[in-house]
């Protein structure tokens, strides 16, 4: 098995795991944090403009600006995947309950542009990014300015002209009767809209759905297509759509590890990238294993190591490769930017590549030769839907609705694919204002197991829920964060027998997973954790596939026998005709007798 010379004996690899919104620390700082004096409005709507600090979270600009945190997602595309230092925040001046300066400066914007004011380190390729514009047209909308930006600088953002919409391609809004139990998920499905699209049509929906109300859903455009998890109709005939480029089968294969092994910052490394390169180096660890294994078995195949960061150039070096036009599967990168420039990349050369972690089903947009190994959230919710229909299909269900956006599309997927098994709505439902809303126990049914569905990380909410659970046959289902959320004590774990979703799962009881840990201990002499075995798992499984069926192992994903797989679960599906595939594999992890067990 040859390796990329590149990593061969300093940091062997680059395999970054996504999962940027666990590993984000916010750093502790002694300064003081001020509302920002700066009052831009645009057509007519006032925003604080506020410069992201080091270590601030969106958690934290919700309580510097008194304004819920949804409040300023809304107005800030892209934010709920993290924010970072220098980035750009608005906050709506009407729902904040601060006070605004005296000193406060006010920039009036048209319908044509908005002002930006230059960060440290902001270079014309970031600012065009993050107001998804052309940095073409914001050079020509700033003369002077194609040499270079300096900090403070105020530059001039050309807000993109609305396109004549064609009625051919948008069609007309309509509108729907909510019938009782219906759920904003299952309406979005029906019509082929994101839930976004009709919260947005009707004022937010901020109380929900109720029985007989009207809504307007949006007209259906193509270019946006809908984010909506579930399993495809014809998994076969959805994979049979990949045109593969070239030979289908090769004598020596080439797999592509893209992960953030950060080479050269060794002594400029802040905790976060630390904790990043660590998680690279195990899951490339973990690849090596399996490449071993693979070849052993009869695969040929050269593996090459790139350092891709959160930035444009490593991406752009690493496709620059002259191996890449050879390469057959790319595992990786981890963060979202390069993920979708190694897509387009990927589906124009024939190459597939593989998102190994966390992310939005959107990076699968018209990315038709790409996998995401880890199931959305709303799938892992029809998934523990499914479970409990199997088997306790006859209890008492209640659900708690902390209002959370996020939490309240869980909840939807959840009921809507509850629907479509029991024919039950689910109307017992409790919507959490405060403390005193928390009335779980009138909910409680006599001679039944009372299941409590609570797809939130608020730990104010999930403290308060397990002080009111009381006494009986009670089961608690929480989201996958609930796997490591130390609001749960373990003695509320074991009682109120807590379960949530996962997309992993080590038993590290199984004698097999402990040969294979001794066996790495002996190789890198050194502690693996879960992410070695998920670069172990990952190898395997596309190195199998690549055995079994060549280049064409995407039209295949329901055939693909991958053996000896020790933490994973793959079952992929195709979630549109123009989209890439979903890992709908989801494990239900149960707590019994203070242990963890696998209940599927």
């Amino acid at each position: 098995m040859n390796t990329s010379s590149l990593m061969k004996k300093s940091l062997t690899a680059r395999f970054s795991m996504l999962l940027i919104g666990i590993f984000i620390m916010a750093s502790c700082s002694t300064k003081a944090q001020i509302a920002s004096s700066k009052i831009e409005e645009v057509n007519g709507v006032k925003y604080y403009v506020h410069t992201v600090e080091k270590g601030q979270t969106l958690y934290a600009l919700s309580k510097l600006y008194q304004c819920d945190v949804n409040e300023i997602t809304a107005v800030n595309p892209g934010s709920d995947q993290g924010i970072k230092e220098g980035a750009i925040i608005k906050v709506p001046v009407a729902k904040s309950k601060v006070n605004p300066p005296t000193n406060s400066t006010l920039v009036v914007n048209n319908a044509e542009s908005i002002t930006h004011e230059v960060q440290r380190k902001e270079t014309h390729y970031s600012i065009a990014k993050q107001y998804n514009i052309d940095i073409n047209d914001l050079i020509a909308a700033n003369p002077g300015s194609d040499s270079g930006v300096k900090k403070g600088q105020l530059l001039r953002i050309p807000l993109k002209k609305k396109e004549e919409v064609k009625p051919v391609v948008v069609a007309p809004s309509r509108k729907h009767t909510v019938a009782p139990g219906e759920t904003l998920y299952g309406i979005a499905r029906q019509y082929g809209v994101t839930v976004d699209a009709i919260q947005q049509a009707n004022g937010g929906l901020e109380q929900g759905l109720k029985a007989a109300q009207e809504l307007i859903i949006p007209g259906v455009d193509p270019s946006n297509a809908t984010e909506i998890s579930g399993t495809f109709p014809d998994k076969n005939k959805a994979g049979s759509t990949i045109a593969i480029k070239g030979d289908t089968y090769k004598e020596t294969y080439n797999i592509g590890l893209m992960l953030p092994f950060y080479i050269n910052y060794m002594d400029t490394m802040e905790m976060r990238d630390k904790v990043l390169r660590e998680l690279a180096l195990q899951m490339y660890r973990g690849a090596l294993m399996a490449a071993d294994t693979l070849e052993a078995s009869g695969l040929r195949a050269n593996i090459y190591t790139y350092d891709v960061l959160d930035g444009k150039s490593s991406i752009t070096t690493a496709l620059d490769k002259p191996e890449m036009k050879d390469m057959d599967v790319i595992i990786g990168p981890t963060f979202r930017d390069a993920m979708n420039d190694a897509a387009t990349w990927g589906t124009r050369n024939g190459v597939h590549i593989v998102c190994p972690v966390q992310q939005p089903n959107k990076v699968l947009l018209s990315s038709t030769n790409m996998s995401k190994s880890v199931a959305s959230t709303a799938t892992q919710w029809i998934a523990i839907a499914k479970h409990i229909y199997k088997s306790s299909p006859k209890e008492n269900i209640i659900i708690v609705d902390s209002k959370n956006i996020d939490d309240r599309r869980s909840i939807d997927a959840f009921r809507e694919e509850w629907k479509k098994l029991s024919g039950d709505s689910l109307k017992n439902v409790i919507v959490v204002a405060d403390a005193s809303s928390f009335k779980v126990e009138d909910k409680y049914v006599a001679g039944k197991k009372n299941i409590i569905i609570a797809p939130t990380s608020d730990k104010k909410v999930i403290s308060t829920l397990f002080r009111v659970l009381g006494e009986g046959d009670i089961t608690v289902y929480g989201n996958e964060n609930w796997d490591t959320m130390e609001a749960i004590s373990v003695a509320n774990r074991n009682k109120y027998q807590v379960h949530y979703p996962q997309t992993s799962f080590v038993d590290y009881a199984n004698p097999k997973v402990q040969k294979w840990i001794e066996a790495y201990r002996k190789k890198f002499k050194s502690e693996p954790n879960e992410y070695a075995l998920l670069g172990y798992d990952l190898m395997i499984y596309y190195g199998t596939a690549l055995k079994q069926f060549g280049r064409a192992f995407p039209n295949h994903f329901s055939e693909i026998q991958a053996k000896n797989l020790y933490a994973h679960g793959f079952d992929y599906i195709k979630t549109s005709y123009d989209t890439g595939f979903e890992n709908q594999y989801v494990m239900i992890i149960g707590t019994k007798e203070y242990s963890l067990v696998r209940e599927n």
